[in-house]
């Protein structure tokens, strides 16, 4: 695996920690099955952000960075890297991922950059890269070019201005355009009409006069123009919007530029020369009403572009730039998928790849600013040759000159990511890395870098090895706050990790992540979770702090599982060997989630809370006595073999206690735990489960009658099967884990606690007093009752269930079965407290 590599401007958050604890599973589930696991760190130079922080802390110094020239700056830039050190890699350490830190890679190492120019060469010589003058999308702010997919969308409220356009030779004709942008009005180089809309049929070929200027441009034609929007009437302005350039190329309207690159208006715009494009929008319409041609303005949502590093509005701008030709290359890497050569975890992920695919453009590679890897293109002053070449040149290679200007420009950040899975390996050398570990098995990650990185990384996988650069995706969810909010700074809400760690222990925290990891369904992470996993860990503590105090050390584990003779001993073998299926299965298809969760209950329920409580009189007894010893077998057997399987999830604690109880398990990367399965024969934990069945019966009564669980309660035990077990080896354990004398007398009266096979008769006499223990459980059936009419009538309201949060009302749903169950379980000890008192139920 290689990590998704994260900016050297970044800290550790809830996404970097879902996501590496999602990998350290995976890494150290594979090392248990002693597999060679190589899991490649590293940080990305972050173009844009990171020149972005520099650049805030130059002017906190009063210095503006361009007066530092490019050399100054990016040596600048270096020294704040080196500064601040591995920053974020020691924050992914201490969340205990076990990363290969030997081959740790930055994108801007000597061995990277040279795999990158390598790329790039490699693409110009194969026509797969061109330079030319294009729309791109321009960040004001960052006074950069951005791809398609770094522009991020918000829906705004905005208006819908409607303006008059006159006719150039009859001036009472005239025509109305709806337009959300009034102020590149003045850039305006036609009016166009869909050819099929009747209403404007008489004024194809006409020319109207554009408002504010003194200019006349033509009505045209074109189909893609929507005749339902506004008054189906599109102003076209090729110079600052993508479908207006479009529909400019088809009709050669030419180009005319109001716009400069600080998002300020030009000398072209005329009346709004010199106006930042907000104040452009407000003077422009103040002229167009002045003027009679602001016809009218409504209220309008648009959505709008903006920059995905500083959330600046992004400007559609005519501009020569670098791009790479998509379409060959996605055509590969559509096949790959389509062709299950990569298979996505969960798979409607596949879904939303085709559809990027399919509609994929050209992508723009070239960003000015100037810290990145700088553009391998040199033009020669002489004779304006252009040479992109793998070394610097001192000549032309066309003429000799030696007057050379690089390309001041350097590369998206995400054109060196892309190369990440193979240039970490030490593409483009055949290195025994590359060899043995390319293509990589799995690739984890966000699904809100899908497209900025996945797609593109399996694009130049095939282009430049002609192999898929990984087998699987998984494609973890966001991780949101308790009432799954997303967790923003503005909102406050926001959970640092590295607190949640040093509050509850790591372990804890992993633990917290993992359970709640189900592939395609965002995370409600809350501090109470994360405690609750706390209490899980020091309840594996405590279980193990008791088995150092009754095994003596040095207990071998059971080699002879079929001498197994004790009935909770044979029923934990065969639950454990059920889990140990179940776990496989989960770990091999990425569920990590269940993996955790079965864990999670085996530990907790099954080996704690009934196997250790069911066999603490086993210790009881002599040091010689077999039953003794085939249980402390039975505990180094299940409890390391539990070890291995909570160690992923949870490597310190199980590493500490298998260092302390010196178990030979798995936990050191040594192997894999031995596999019961096929080794416990059928119906070994049956009789175990009918005892288990009898004392949660009698549970539940002793719940609902309010009797204290230390309460010892004489009972009887009747069996209506005669494969319903021997009473003399069931009373033990109901003594035990039920707190039950037994009766000598055989018409013993009492309550019935029933369970598969027969019931137990509890002689509550003593203990409760039957005639107000009716009236009791009248009165709270009554009141479950009114509860659920309650809950039930706000879900039977339509306007609830669609006005409510969806956690809100999923909480009634779930309040309104549990509240059905208790009500079910009352009137079961009803009827039998009736039946006692001679009364008809």
């Amino acid at each position: 695996m290689v990590v998704p590599p994260p900016n050297i401007t970044g800290r550790l958050h809830m996404g970097h920690a879902l996501n590496l604890t999602i990998q350290d599973v995976a890494a150290r589930y594979r090392r248990m099955q002693g597999r060679d696991v190589l899991w490649i760190p590293g940080i990305d130079h972050a173009g844009i952000a990171a020149q972005n922080v520099v650049e805030r802390q130059l002017r906190a110094e009063g210095v503006d960075y361009k007066s530092l020239g490019r050399d100054a700056f990016v040596e600048r830039v270096w020294r704040w890297k080196e500064s601040i050190g591995s920053g974020i890699l020691d924050q992914i350490r201490r969340l205990g991922a076990s990363l290969s830190w030997d081959h740790e890679r930055f994108t801007m190492d000597p061995g990277f950059s040279r795999a990158v120019r390598e790329v790039f060469v490699r693409l110009y010589e194969d026509g797969a890269l061109y330079r030319a003058e294009r729309m791109i999308h321009w960040c004001p702010r960052c006074l950069t070019a951005l791809s398609d997919v770094e522009v991020t969308h918000q829906d705004r409220d905005g208006e819908l201005y409607f303006i008059r356009y006159v006719d150039a030779e009859r001036p009472e004709d005239s025509l109305v355009v709806a337009t959300t942008r009034p102020e590149t009005v003045v850039a305006d180089l036609a009016l166009a009409v869909n050819p099929e809309d009747d209403r404007y049929v008489a004024w194809v070929g006409r020319r109207v006069r554009v408002p504010m200027t003194d200019r006349t441009i033509p009505v045209v034609t074109d189909t893609t123009v929507d005749p339902g929007f506004g008054t189906g009437v599109l102003k076209i302005t090729p110079s600052h919007s993508m479908v207006d350039f479009e529909i400019g190329q088809r009709h050669g309207l030419g180009a005319l530029s109001v716009i400069d690159e600080r998002g300020i208006m030009n000398a072209q715009a005329g009346p709004l020369s010199g106006l930042p494009l907000e104040k452009a929008r407000v003077r422009a319409v103040e002229v167009l009403d002045s003027v009679e041609s602001l016809v009218r303005r409504e209220p309008h949502k648009n959505a709008i572009g903006v920059c995905y590093r500083c959330q600046t509005e992004v400007e559609p701008r005519l501009s020569l730039q670098w791009f790479v030709r998509m379409a060959p290359l996605a055509a590969r890497a559509r096949e790959a998928v389509a062709a299950e050569e990569i298979r996505f975890f969960p798979d409607n992920w596949e879904k939303t790849y085709f559809e990027w695919i399919d509609n994929i453009r050209d992508w723009c590679i070239s960003r000015q600013i100037w810290w990145g890897h700088r553009i391998p293109a040199w033009t020669c002053q002489d004779c304006h040759h252009l040479s992109v070449l793998r070394n610097d040149p001192e000549v032309c290679p066309h003429c000799g000159g030696v007057n050379l200007i690089q390309d001041p420009d350097v590369l998206d950040t995400w054109f060196s990511s892309a190369l990440w899975p193979f240039a970490t390996m030490g593409w483009p050398e055949e290195t025994p890395d590359l060899r043995r570990f390319y293509p990589t098995n799995l690739l984890v990650t966000g699904f809100d870098i899908l497209f900025f990185w996945v797609a593109r990384m399996i694009m130049m996988g095939l282009y430049l090895t002609d192999r898929v650069p990984f087998r699987d995706i998984y494609i973890h969810a966001l991780v949101r706050d308790e009432f799954g909010q997303k967790m923003t700074k503005s909102r406050g809400n926001v959970v640092d990790p590295l607190e949640l760690m040093e509050r509850f222990g790591t372990d804890a925290f992993r633990l917290s992540l993992a359970l709640l990891a189900t592939p395609g369904r965002d995370i409600r992470l809350s501090v109470e979770r994360v405690e609750a996993a706390r209490n899980f860990v020091s309840k594996l503590w405590s279980a193990f702090r008791y088995i150092s105090l009754v095994v003596p050390p040095g207990t071998p584990s059971l080699d002879d599982l079929a001498s197994c003779r004790g009935i909770a001993n044979r029923w934990i073998l065969s639950e454990l060997a059920r889990l140990q299926t179940a776990y496989r299965e989960a770990m091999e298809s990425y569920r990590y989630d269940e993996g955790a969760l079965l864990v999670y209950r085996f530990t907790w329920s099954l080996f704690c809370d009934w196997y250790l409580e069911a066999t603490k009189g086993d210790f009881e007894r002599d040091p010689s006595d077999p039953l003794r010893i085939e249980t402390a077998g039975t505990l180094v057997t299940v409890g390391s073999i539990l070890l291995d399987l909570a160690h992923p999830v949870m490597p310190f604690v199980t590493e500490e206690l298998s260092r302390l109880f010196e178990f030979s398990n798995g936990c050191t990367g040594t192997g894999e735990s031995p596999v019961l399965a096929g080794r416990i024969p059928e119906g070994w934990g049956e009789p175990f489960d009918r005892i288990r069945s009898m004392v949660g019966s009698v549970r539940q009564t002793r719940s609902v009658m309010k009797i204290p669980p230390t309460q010892e309660i004489t009972s009887a035990l009747v069996l209506l099967s005669p494969d319903a077990g021997d009473p003399a080896a069931l009373w033990p354990f109901l003594e035990r884990l039920g707190k039950l004398s037994r009766s000598a007398d055989p018409s013993l009266k009492g309550l019935r606690a029933p369970f598969r096979d027969g019931y137990l008769v509890l002689g509550l006499g003593g203990l409760v007093d039957f005639s107000r223990e009716a009236d009791r459980l009248e009165k709270e059936i009554l009141k479950l009752g009114e509860k659920i009419a309650e809950v039930s009538g706000r879900l039977s309201r339509e306007d609830f269930v669609r006005k409510a949060p969806p956690e809100v009302v999923e909480k009634d749903r779930g309040l309104v079965v549990t509240l059905e169950e208790e009500r079910k379980g009352l009137e079961v000890a009803l009827d039998q407290v009736r039946a006692f008192l001679g009364e008809t139920p």
